[in-house]
């Protein structure tokens, strides 16, 4: 993956000097990195016995160890920015100075030999778990949605949006909420799907009256929902089963629900602020269907077919056979490739190209997945590093242990502590790199009060993520801002205004753990008296309710009864402030009683 990832990276029309000495720096890192892999592979049984279990091995073993780490955090950097790398390297430098550092930082420290040992030799840290289940279970979906998108799947995932926006007054933005929800899940990074589909919807709602800070907020947090969204969660539910060590069928059903309640918020945040601003349909809008997207009802579905069938198999074989990602995802590619062909040869009407072109997009459609994966190889390589440097030194569990003890064992600050820390060591990391780092430093912390470990690695994971549309790095914030030509400042503050609903979340269900461990009639009640909650708490934010704007005591109310719905453990005061809330939203937004500020006012 690597060789492929510098290959890649190779201008095949150099324009002057710099290209043609980085041309020849990648073609020589292109040969290291296949003689070293070759290295190992002919070596990989006497690394297995000799190595790992008994501690021998040669001098050459050492040097191909340290060329390979020193690769590894140069593709890194070359990859995602000089940040992961710089916490690579740190974690290498924490275990070499180990004596010097003070605190629950200070243990008795690794000379070089040992560092390249356990990282590379030992197989593990480099060749850990996390690249094994890089090169299985996430390499399979990276490929899968590399060949959806050659085949034409973000213009499918575009029609929905449309689809969707067509038949909703405030249609325009909520484009934005479903393509990057569709397509959110499948990538490894908020921010890169910030950039796919931001590139379109973006400069749609600009055009459509939109704000340039509100367009840019509305994506980059949409585009953050994505990936807690199942099956793919950005790469991080399969890490998240593999580490937990239960299956990947566990993770989607405690995902589900808590991502459902996310685009609940995001689809009424859309919803309320389009009334309020003025970012209404009307007649002649762009969203009107384009002469070319009229298709029959069987057109529709015919060439919807290498999406659905697809999606039908991997949801069969994954949710009902209970197969492992790898062999889920192998058997939706399958039933993918010849849906395309299939496709183009009745839509096109068998022209005599049909098939070579179909062939052009699936090779394509491979090259776009083994790029898309390289980079993440070796960012799961370096992450394995630094898991194994913090794990040695017996940091990992140290600071789960701090944790607790400076909270006191109080539950509210280990919470407290916990989304702080997930939130600081998630800054400007892809999905993958953020979890796995905060799962394993904070999460150990949550279970020892008896948290359910899916929840406490989902309470983490949200953080983790959510860190991506938080000050000062906020790195979706950041893309969005320069598609939409806006302030940087501007777009934090109404991404955090809009986007606080997404912080509340993990919150509830930790005190709903029924939303994570499906307790059957109670499950779903909490799920309909958390969305009411939802919404009260949207109405807050946005501060308008159909029919005015809200001063700071109605936003107030309406978010003591969200919290009040969520918090109270009684679940006979959850139904009646749900219902009695919903009743009222219901009615003022029917007009048939007026507003909290009408009443407010005329009082």
């Amino acid at each position: 993956m690597l060789a492929a990832f510098y290959l890649a990276s190779i201008n095949f029309s150099p324009s002057g000097v710099r290209d043609r000495v980085g041309n020849a720096i990648s073609a020589g890192l292109v040969v290291t990195v296949l003689a070293t892999t070759a290295y190992v592979h002919v070596h990989y049984w006497r690394w297995l016995r000799q190595a790992r279990e008994q501690y021998i091995y040669t001098n050459v073993d050492l040097l191909i160890g340290a060329i390979i780490i020193l690769i590894t955090i140069h593709a890194t950097w070359k990859a995602y920015g000089k940040l992961l790398a710089f916490v690579t390297v740190g974690a290498i430098g924490y275990g070499y100075f180990g004596p010097m550092f003070p605190g629950i930082l200070n243990h008795g420290g690794f000379d070089l030999e040992t560092i390249i040992y356990s990282n590379s030799v030992a197989l593990n840290g480099v060749y850990g778990f996390l690249l094994g289940v890089g090169a299985t279970w996430v390499v399979i979906f990276i490929l899968f949605a590399g060949i959806i998108e050659s085949y034409g799947g973000m213009d499918y995932v575009i029609k929905i949006g449309r689809s969707v926006g067509r038949r909703i007054s405030s249609g325009i933005p909520q484009v934005a909420v479903v393509s990057s929800m569709l397509m959110g899940s499948i990538t490894g990074s908020s921010a890169a799907n910030v950039a796919t589909t931001g590139s379109f919807t973006i400069p749609l709602m600009q055009d459509n009256k939109v704000g340039d800070k509100y367009a840019a907020s509305i994506e980059s947090i949409a585009s953050t929902g994505g990936q807690i969204l199942p099956p793919v969660m950005g790469s991080a539910a399969f890490l998240m089963a593999d580490l937990i060590g239960v299956s990947f069928v566990d993770i989607i059903q405690a995902a589900i629900l808590p991502a459902i309640l996310f685009y609940i918020g995001m689809a009424f945040v859309v919803h309320l602020s389009a009334h309020r601003y003025g970012w209404l349909m009307r007649d002649g809008d762009v969203m009107a269907v384009p002469e070319e997207e009229r298709l029959s009802p069987v057109e529709m579905l015919i060439s919807t077919a290498p999406y659905t069938i697809p999606l039908v198999v991997l949801i069969y074989t994954l949710v009902i056979l209970r197969w492992d990602p790898m062999t889920a995802g192998l058997y939706a590619i399958i039933a993918l490739v010849p849906a395309a062909l299939v496709r183009d040869l009745i839509l096109d009407q068998s022209s005599p190209s049909t098939v070579k072109i179909w062939g052009r997009r699936t090779i394509e459609g491979c090259k776009i997945g083994v790029v898309n994966m390289a980079p993440l190889t070796a960012v799961l390589a370096s992450l394995g590093i630094v898991i194994q440097i913090i794990s040695q030194t017996g940091f990992a569990l140290s600071f789960s242990l701090q944790m607790v003890a400076i909270a006191g064992g109080v539950f509210i600050l280990v919470l407290l502590l916990a989304m702080a820390s997930s939130i600081l060591f998630g800054l400007g990391m892809p999905t993958p790199a953020a979890y796995v780092v905060v799962a394993v430093l904070t999460a150990p912390g949550l279970v020892q009060l008896g948290i359910g470990e899916i929840t406490a690695h989902m309470f983490v994971f949200y953080f983790a993520l959510l860190s991506t549309i938080t000050p000062p790095v906020a790195l979706s914030c950041a893309v969005a801002c320069g598609i939409a030509g806006a302030s940087f400042f501007d777009v934090c503050k109404e991404t955090i205004r809009l986007g606080l609903f997404s912080f509340l979340i993990p919150w509830v269900f930790v005190f709903n753990e029924q939303l994570i461990y499906w307790e059957g009639t109670t499950t779903a009640i909490i799920f309909l008296t958390s969305s009411v909650g939802i919404l009260s708490v949207v109405i807050a934010l946005v501060g308008y309710d159909l029919q005015a704007k809200l001063n700071y005591v109605s936003r107030a109310l309406y978010m003591a009864f969200a919290f009040a719905i969520w918090f109270v453990p009684n679940m006979t005061v959850k139904i009646g402030l749900s219902l009695v809330l919903l009743v009222w939203v219901v009615a003022v937004f029917n007009e048939t009683v007026p507003s909290l500020e009408k009443l407010m006012t005329s009082r």
